[in-house]
């Protein structure tokens, strides 16, 4: 039988594509565009997708909201730690910069940036090629490194990701106040970042005798430092203790700067919106010197002090006591031995505690130690959420010096317009 080709019965017509109506990723708004980026797994793989194109970078750029969701949702990463050199006394054949060393993890693009920045230090020794020996670190924020030369009193602010020294400047010949010179013999610098403006910081140094204590501010912006007036403080040690009764070591969080006595009684505190300073008192068992401690922050910001005795790892929050007075208070604390021996095996027994060396973003970094402290067993460096208290191990390495995390920075270029 012929097929029937009446006008009723006729075959269907091909659809033409019509190409106004095809949908593809440039096409996109910016709304479901960010959308899409915030599931992206962590900062590394949306620098690489937001520097695709300038749609992409701009709607990042541009978009503070976005920045602060994509923060919660996911971290910085952790790219390395940071070690100082040895005293060149006791280990003169080694090199007298810092060393790096990566977290060597799985993530793709974590490591593609480590591989493509200078995290060697190589800008730093070719800008200042007469400058051989006393370069440390005095801090790490925003992924600038802040070095210092003793020998030459200069610092500098390098960004290894730009492969760049961002600033170079003096702090040894600065005005004078009352017979004392700019900087703190004895006490290192701390670095002030912003996230919303990443091109601009300040640089921190505090003086004190033996009743009173003192801020200089360092202003990228102007170039110039700026001294702060005295303030005497309470909770000062006894008389007889001389003017070293404050740690040479510095932490900070949520625009705080904190310093321990060396007493481990109190704390001193200065608020860097206001530059005001501020004395707390520490819990007692935080005065123990098997205790190691560190202030940092929480996932959520929030100031905390994580403090490690033996394979305990405990965590303090500020929380307001009887008469609204604000303390630290324990807020948990949790046995690590089986989580150690699940990380590290038979080689667990080489070690009965760890250290606290540094708290950043809801993280603590620790060292594992031995009870002699022998130099020839190199230490486990590991990270423990703070959130989930979950274990990790990063690396082995001698632990010989100052220790300082190198957390990857929000580029300036997905930062405003």
């Amino acid at each position: 039988m012929a097929r029937d080709r009446s006008p009723t019965n006729s075959p269907p017509a091909k659809r033409r594509m019509d190409s106004s109506t095809t949908t593809t990723v440039a096409s996109l708004g910016e709304d479901i565009l960010l959308e899409i980026f915030l599931r992206l797994p962590c900062l590394a793989t949306l620098v690489r997708a937001a520097l695709t194109c300038r749609g992409w970078r701009r709607a990042v750029a541009s978009s503070p909201a976005f920045r602060r969701r994509f923060r919660q949702l996911h971290p910085a990463p952790l790219l390395g730690l940071f070690f100082n050199p040895p005293g060149a006394v006791q280990e003169p054949a080694l090199p007298a910069f810092p060393s790096f060393v990566p977290t060597r993890g799985t993530d793709r693009d974590q490591a593609a940036a480590v591989r493509g920045g200078d995290f060697f230090l190589t800008s730093l020794q070719q800008r200042r090629p007469g400058v051989h020996n006393g370069w440390d670190i005095h801090d790490c924020r925003g992924g600038y490194v802040l070095l210092a030369n003793g020998d030459q009193e200069t610092m500098a602010v390098v960004n290894p990701l730009a492969r760049r020294s961002e600033r170079f400047f003096d702090y040894g010949h600065g005005d004078t106040l009352e017979g004392h010179r700019v900087y703190a013999v004895g006490h290192r610098a701390c670095l002030l970042c912003s996230d919303e403006n990443p091109t601009s910081f300040r640089v921190v140094i505090i003086a004190h005798d033996k009743s009173r204590v003192r801020a200089t501010v360092f202003c990228s912006d102007t170039g110039e430092w700026s001294i702060r007036p005295w303030v005497h403080i309470p909770g000062k040690p006894r008389r007889g203790r001389g003017e070293g009764w404050i740690r040479s070591c510095n932490v900070q969080a949520q625009g705080f700067l904190y310093w321990v006595y060396k007493n481990r009684k109190h704390m001193l505190t200065l608020d860097t919106a206001t530059m005001d300073f501020s004395v707390d008192e520490l819990p007692i068992f935080l005065q123990n010197r098997s205790c190691s401690f560190v202030v940092g922050e929480m996932k959520n910001g929030e100031p905390c002090i994580v403090y490690a005795i033996n394979f305990t790892v405990g965590v303090l929050l500020r929380r307001a006591e009887n008469h609204g007075v604000d303390r630290w208070v324990l807020d948990k604390a949790e046995l690590l031995e089986t989580q150690l021996g699940q990380v590290l095996g038979n080689v667990m027994e080489d070690y009965n505690k760890v250290e606290v060396v540094g708290v950043r973003d809801g993280f603590v970094y620790l060292a594992t130690l031995d009870e002699l402290n022998d130099s020839s067993t190199p230490s486990w460096f590991l990270s423990l959420c703070l959130e989930t208290m979950i274990l990790e191990k990063l690396f082995q390495r001698t632990y010989d010096s100052s220790v300082h995390p190198y957390i990857m920075p929000w580029p300036p270029s997905l930062v405003g317009n």
